[in-house]
């Protein structure tokens, strides 16, 4: 007797995340007869059932997905079934070439949260709990498939227990890999910079919340890498941590035990706790009220989250005040996440560390947000975002294997293969030999894991970024720079064909015509792009844009102001400025660069020399804006030029922070407005500018009508994406 049912091909984030049980269930509860697996593009389903039982299981199939997965296609299809079924059942991978998303590795869900704290379960404070809605993969993952004996878990044999939730498809434990308990556990050890093991596990908390009282600083084992944590609210141990990290201003991240301590620190609207408790648990930049000054000097802002490991929650057992938790890592370069490196490398900063002895063999950053007008905006991608895939085949199509490499700056990469385009974690920036390095071995794994030859190369137009040269056997197609940032942006709100207007406000990429841009309004689609206008270029007096009060010295020198600035110049002395303004009549470099301008007003606004970290004129001015003051500067443009010279002698004149800050993010937005009338297109906000949220907000408030990067970060880690997405577009 022949039988016929459904054959479902489901596409998206759907494996490895407990996707298979998930339909077991609903399959189990509808009585409907069949099996699932896992093939090479995704998950099949077969059932033996009518349309009407379809049509309930699809409703019930969207309506509770597993915390992890995502459907990006569903199609099915009536047909006439290979063999009959006794039961519902899930069966093995049909295809040897599975291909397998590698996930990021995710918060603590709620369910083991609970369970942490429950006196009654197996795991109770336990701190490596997990389930298949949470916890590590991609820190883990040695090769693919995603099976435990290709993680570092493969040391650690499941004891009988959490065999038998791991075998059970109806236990949300089914197939979760990195799964222990206290019977088969991972051991925690802390250690002396000698290795010498202190105390382990529960013991090793006490003994590390009586050494952060004392005013230490501990090396901290996370998830994919180690932090640097000391007491917040210690100002000598801050003032210390400082010293020895070479960090005098940059603000540092702290970590609080749940929302209610938060919520002490910073002023926390509804979407930005909803940002804090999500499976994410990224940084949160928000508003301080009651934090040391020495956290974060010389702003209002605070970059708060949430502890996201089991190891996290049992320092707050002990411990009961918020931490800080900063990347351990030398300056600019990745986060350390081997004990070898951590005690070769840091053994100065920190006084202790806190280990343990499940391998992380993939680093990972934590991600950042920042909630604007209700939008959650992302400025860094990594921990519980990339490595993402996005299924492109209704979009894009070509049979090349691509590799973007993406920029300098903030690096990620993206592939496009198999028609997704990936993502790769954050990876930092390439000026530094160990950033390079990380790149590299990153981006070799995930070509090995899935047999990767690349046919097509991108990259920026620069021509002398180091990390390029290592693929000059390969075709290489360049991209310029802020059209990328545009691209990324143009793919994230699906505006596939359409032409928009965009301005790409940014700090630094090379223009068609050799200069530095920076400021820049296009007219443009994915496939090509005009420059309509810019801001007036400017000469340098030399690359190290850090030293911002050279870029006033340039602007006062390329626009004849020096009677006009004569209070800003006797802070050098004239063999100085003698030597500067002879440097600058010789300088061949010249910028557009919006950034640069903002830098340049932020020398004489705030009286800064060099920049302590690159966003500090950015947050400075965010800080001394005033919303209930109307006043902004007047940019005035002429042909193909947005000159700022007359907004720029009224800062001089000005000498205010407040009257300064408040005139130029004004002025800007202003500028956007007006421009923006003689144009039907729809308008799009890119480039790392447009990280400032104030200036954001001042758009929202006088109702302007934009749109831009948000779960793409507008600064510099999309820049791979838009070079991809642009080549894609003229292939198809």
């Amino acid at each position: 007797m022949s039988h016929f049912g459904y054959e479902i091909h489901i596409k998206g984030l759907v494996q490895g995340v407990g996707f298979r049980p998930f339909v077991f269930n609903i399959a189990k509860e509808l009585n409907l007869k069949g099996e699932v697996y896992n093939n090479s593009l995704g998950v099949v389903i077969i059932l033996e059932c009518s349309n009407d039982e379809l049509e309930i299981f699809k409703e019930k199939l969207f309506a509770n997905l597993p915390p992890l997965a995502r459907i990006d296609d569903f199609n099915f299809s009536y047909k006439k079934l290979q063999k009959t079924y006794n039961e519902f059942s899930i069966s093995a991978s049909q295809d040897s070439e599975k291909f397998s998303p590698i996930l990021s590795d995710f918060a603590l869900c709620e369910d083991c949260y609970n369970e942490f704290y429950d006196e009654k379960n197996p795991r109770f404070k336990y701190p490596f709990i997990t389930c298949t809605n949470c916890g590590p993969r991609f820190s883990i993952i040695k090769k693919l498939p995603y099976d435990r004996v290709n993680t570092t878990m493969d040391e650690f044999k499941m004891c009988s227990f959490c065999q038998s939730e791991y075998e059970d498809p109806t236990n949300r434990r089914f197939h979760a890999q990195p799964l222990s308990c206290p019977k088969c556990k991972i051991t925690i050890f802390l250690k002396d910079k000698n290795q010498n093991i202190l105390a382990k596990d529960e013991k090793a908390f006490i003994l590390l919340a009586k050494l952060l009282e004392e005013g230490k600083i501990i090396a901290f084992k996370g998830m994919g890498g180690f932090h640097l944590i000391c007491d917040s609210t210690n100002e000598n141990a801050i003032n210390e941590l400082r010293i020895r990290k070479n960090r005098p201003k940059k603000p540092f991240a702290i970590m609080v035990k749940d929302l209610k301590m938060a919520q002490e620190l910073a002023f926390i609207n509804e979407a930005e706790a909803k940002l804090l408790t999500s499976n994410l648990k990224p940084i949160v930049i928000l508003n301080s009220k009651n934090i040391h000054k020495s956290l974060a000097p010389d702003t209002n802002k605070i970059g708060i989250m949430l502890a996201y490991m089991g190891t996290h929650l049992m320092l707050f057992e002990h411990f009961k005040k918020p931490i800080i938790a900063t990347s351990a890592n030398l300056s600019s370069q990745s986060i350390i996440y081997e004990e070898t490196k951590l005690l070769e490398q840091l053994s100065d900063v920190f006084d202790f560390y806190l280990d343990y002895d499940r391998t992380i063999h993939n680093s990972s950053d934590d991600s950042i947000a920042q909630v604007i007008s209700e939008k959650t905006m992302f400025l860094r991608t990594s921990r519980g975002l990339n490595p993402l895939y996005i299924n492109t085949a209704s979009i894009f199509n070509t049979k090349e294997n691509i590799l973007a490499l993406g920029s300098e700056l903030k690096n990620e990469f993206a592939c496009f293969f198999k028609n997704q385009i990936f993502i790769s974690p954050y990876i930092g920036d390439m000026k530094s030999l160990d950033i390079q390095e990380r790149f590299f071995k990153i981006l070799t794994f995930f070509q090995n894991s899935y047999k990767l030859n690349f046919d097509q190369i991108l990259s920026d137009k620069h021509p002398q970024f180091n990390y390029v040269k290592e693929f000059r056997d390969y075709k290489n197609f360049r991209v310029q720079h802020h059209y990328a940032h545009l691209c990324a942006c143009l793919f994230e709100h699906k505006i596939y064909k359409n032409n928009v207007l965009a301005f790409v406000f940014d700090g630094t990429g090379y223009g068609d015509d050799g200069k530095i841009w920076g400021g820049e309004i296009f007219r443009a689609s994915l496939k090509s792009y005009e420059r309509l206008n810019h801001f007036k270029n400017f000469k340098l007096i030399n690359a190290d844009i850090k030293n911002i009060a050279n870029l006033a010295l340039a602007l006062i020198f390329d626009f004849n102001l020096e009677s006009k600035a004569s209070e800003f110049l006797a802070k050098f002395s004239q063999v100085k400025l003698n030597n500067l303004k002879k440097i600058h009549t010789q300088s061949s470099l010249y910028t557009s660069s919006l950034g640069r301008i903002i830098d340049a007003f932020g020398a004489f606004a705030f009286d800064i020399q060099k920049l302590d970290y690159e966003a500090q004129t950015g947050l400075l001015m965010e800080k001394y804006y005033d919303k209930n003051f109307d006043y902004s500067y007047k940019f005035d443009i002429k042909e193909k030029e947005i000159c700022f010279k007359n907004a720029f002698l009224q800062a001089l004149e000005d000498k205010d922070k407040v009257k300064i800050s408040t005139g130029l993010l004004n002025g800007i937005a202003n500028l956007i407005i007006e421009y923006s009338k003689d144009f039907k297109e729809e308008v799009l906000l890119c480039g790392g500018v447009f990280q400032n949220k104030t200036l954001l907000e001042i758009l929202d408030r006088k109702n302007f009508a934009y749109k831009t990067s948000l779960q793409f970060p507008c600064n510099d880690s999309s820049i791979a994406l838009g070079q991809l997405v642009h080549y894609l577009s003229l292939k198809t």
